[in-house]
């Protein structure tokens, strides 16, 4: 099946948007002091298990929120007590999906560092509205807590969808010979 031309004109505006570029180059300093440890950078990269790390992470994250929200539209107050549960699960376990992603995005090209780039911001708006969501929960307010997970669940599937066309599209982090990348 062919990719929607209006898709593919977003992702191809996205790789080549140089407007980016200053704040791709910031983030990337950022991410090269903080991960310099020779063995934080291999483990964030997944040398030790035999391929990245990060795509194994975010599973954790969105099957936890990808749960609450079938908890949510079953309802119930068991199920809004279970649903505030795996919001937190999902906001808790971000955090090292999150460096791994860090990790292996500051190895990559320009255009897949502004696709990349584009992807976390993504899903830093994502995880903010889940914990907005995780905190109306906690306060007693449910009805807005689903509505903001919902929209969370809806951009970090947009983030998922760049993940996918960095990782898919741009190859990004794939070996030619099936060795771990970017095993430094």
């Amino acid at each position: 099946m062919p990719e929607i031309p209006a898709i593919r004109r977003v992702t191809e505006s996205i790789e080549h948007a140089s407007v980016l570029d200053k704040a791709v180059d910031i983030d990337r300093k950022v991410v090269d002091a903080l991960v310099r440890p020779r063995g934080l950078r291999k483990l964030l990269h997944g040398v030790p298990f035999g391929h990245p790390l990060h795509p194994l992470m975010v599973q954790v994250p969105l099957g936890a929120w990808i749960s609450a929200a079938v908890l949510d539209l079953l309802g119930g107050k068991g199920n809004a007590r279970a649903a505030k549960t795996l919001v937190g699960v999902g906001l808790v376990s971000s955090g090292s999906a999150t460096a791994a992603g860090y990790a292996d995005w500051s190895e990559l090209d320009r255009e897949q560092l502004r696709t990349g780039w584009v992807h976390q911001a993504v899903n830093w708006v994502g995880i903010s509205l889940y914990g907005l969501s995780w905190l109306q929960r906690k306060h007693g307010n449910h009805g807005a807590g689903k509505l903001l997970g919902f929209a969370g669940l809806a951009v970090v599937g947009v983030g998922g969808y760049l993940g996918g066309h960095l990782a898919y599209r741009q190859r990004a982090g794939v070996s030619r010979s099936g060795e771990v990348p970017f095993d430094v």
